[in-house]
Formats: structure tokens, sequence, C-alpha cells
């Protein structure tokens, strides 16, 4: 009987009409004794649900625990939680960094060197933060610029450029021999920057994005040590540009690609492209000025790296050589 109906069947009784005595005796006793029948169907009803359902929730906890025991699993008590998925074991870099110092040491002039492995997320470096001459390697944050405006809105790469004597630079690069009025598609002027490392573009485009636009770019990267104006960079600033460039944060994965491929198998693969396995590849820009020979980018090695090498106050042969030296000890250690 649910417990509204026995509540109401009792309120029912309590107000019959009144009865003779005798009657009512009676009544009273039969009464007496079906309310205690009643009382007791009902406190057995209660019971036999109690039972029911205590044998529902037995059973119920019998069939998760089968369950989970045919899923290995164990009571509460002896549970043990599955490890976590391992990672790769950070190599010890003293080594390497004790064998590029002895690969420097003997040569004219600083050098600077940055490794960041994009699969392990390991760094390592040699005077990494020190400050040194930019060079072309400063040519990365204006291409870079260049498709943000573009995925902004602001910019297609099928604009035309039309080319000015006052933009033509000497130095690397095929544009400053071309006639004035040549047209170029921005997207042009862009991948001459990376296969070329074309000076004359570089003037170009920094023109059409404003110094400016170009530096703002720089410090929204936390090139904090990276400066357009003074030509200047460390070898830490060019590797966080390379690893937020290839993790895809900074532009589309398209316009990444793009990017990338422009400093693929450039005009200059005699320093870190000559250090690494023929047909690896290598997306990279280098920088050269007097007592300046550096270079930077990404190895797509098994398991990628950012490698940057920079010198100040160098000797070119020197140079040229240590360049691929470090280069050739960094792949070594970063494939044993």
């Amino acid at each position: 009987m649910a417990i509204a109906d026995f509540f109401k069947k009792r309120n029912q009784e309590e107000f019959r009409p009144r009865e003779l005595p005798l009657l009512r005796a009676k009544e009273r006793e039969s009464k007496k004794v079906k309310e205690t029948k009643g009382s007791s169907k009902w406190v057995f009803g209660l019971l036999t649900a109690s039972i029911f359902l205590s044998l529902v929730f037995w059973l119920w906890g019998s069939f998760s625990r089968g369950d989970l025991i045919k899923r290995g699993a164990r009571s509460p008590a002896s549970v043990s939680w599955p490890s976590p998925t391992p990672t790769l074991i950070p190599k010890k870099t003293e080594e390497i960094r004790e064998k590029i110092k002895a690969l420097t040491a003997p040569l004219k002039g600083t050098y600077g060197v940055f490794v960041f492995n994009l699969t392990t997320k390991e760094s390592y470096g040699l005077s990494q933060d020190e400050v040194f001459t930019a060079a072309s390697l400063i040519k990365l944050p204006v291409i870079l610029t260049l498709y943000q405006e573009v995925e902004e809105g602001s910019l297609s790469l099928e604009t035309k450029y039309t080319l000015w004597q006052e933009d033509k630079r000497s130095g690397s690069g095929s544009l400053v021999g071309k006639p004035v009025g040549t047209v170029y598609t921005y997207q042009k002027l862009a991948e001459l920057m990376g296969q070329q490392s074309d000076n004359t573009a570089f003037a170009a485009l920094t023109r059409i994005l404003g110094e400016k636009k170009i530096q703002t770019t720089i410090e929204s990267l936390d090139m904090n040590k990276t400066s357009l104006a003074r030509n200047e960079t460390t070898p830490t600033d060019i590797g966080l540009f390379y690893r937020k460039l290839y993790g895809g944060s900074v532009v589309t994965r398209e316009h990444r690609d793009e990017i990338l491929e422009f400093l693929t198998n450039t005009i200059y693969e005699d320093r870190i492209p000559a250090g690494v396995p023929e047909g690896t590849r290598v997306a990279h820009k280098i920088g050269t000025e007097l007592g300046v020979f550096s270079d930077s980018g990404v190895v797509f090695a098994s398991r990628p790296f950012v490698l940057v090498i920079m010198s100040k106050n160098a000797l070119e042969k020197e140079a040229k050589t240590a360049l691929v030296e470090i280069t050739k000890a960094v792949w070594e250690f970063e494939n044993k």
C-alpha cells in the first residue's frame, strides 16, 4: 500500500458516523484486529520492498564488478592507475655543449648556437642570449609580417609591385640588376627574399609594410632582443621565430608551408645544409656581413629541430667550416 493511500484510508475511518455502544465496541475490537493485520501487511510490504531493492542493488554491483574484472580492473583498494604515456627522456646536453665549445674555442670571433628539438621540446646552446648583428636574418620577420597582413585582409599576395630605383640594394639577390619598372607580385618578393636573400626585395617590402609594423610583429613573437632598426638579434630570438612559425600559431598552415618552401633549396646551401645527410630537407635563412657568417632554420630529421648558428668578428674561411662542423655535431647528437 502506498503511503498516501494509507493516510487517506486512515482519515476516512476516523470520520465514520457514531454507532451504538455494543456494536461500536465490537466494531472497535474488529477494527483493532484489522488495523493490526493491516499494519502487519504494510510492515511486511515495506520489508519485502527493502529486501527486493537490496537484492537489485547487490545484483547490479556484482554485474558492475564482474564487468570491471573482465576489463582487467580490480577493487578500488587495489586499483593501480595506468602510468602516463612514457615521455622521451631529455638527453644530457653537457656533452654536445662541450663539443661546440671545443669546435669554436680556437676560432677568431664569437659564436652563438641555439638548438630546440621540436619533438622533445628540449633546448640548449652556447652564448644563445648574446646579441649579434642580424644581417639577413632580419628578413624573416619581414616575410612573416607580409603574410600576416594578407591574412588580415590588408594586403594581397597578388598585388603588383613596380621596381623603383630607390629600392635597389647591392649585394645578394637578382632584383638589383633588373630594369626599373619591372613588375613583381608581393608573393614573388617574399620568394626572392627566401630563395636569394634578395636585398632589393627586402627594401621594397620594408617600405610597403612600414618599419613600425614589422617591429610590432617582432615584439608579438616575444623576440625581446631583436631590433629591425639596429639590425640585431640573438640565437634564442631567431630560434623562437622558427618555433612559432613551425607550430602554425602565427600564420595558417598553408602560408607556413609556403614560407618554409621559400627557405628550402636556396642559392646558399653551403652552411647548415652541408652538415646534414644528403637528401635531408632544411628550411633556412643565412646572414652575411663583414665578420658575420650565420645560418638558421628547421632541420627536418626524424625528430625535427631548430638550429641557429651566429657569429661576429669572425673569419669567413673559419666560419663557413665551423658552421658545417657544428651542424654535424648537433645532427649526430639529435639522432642518437
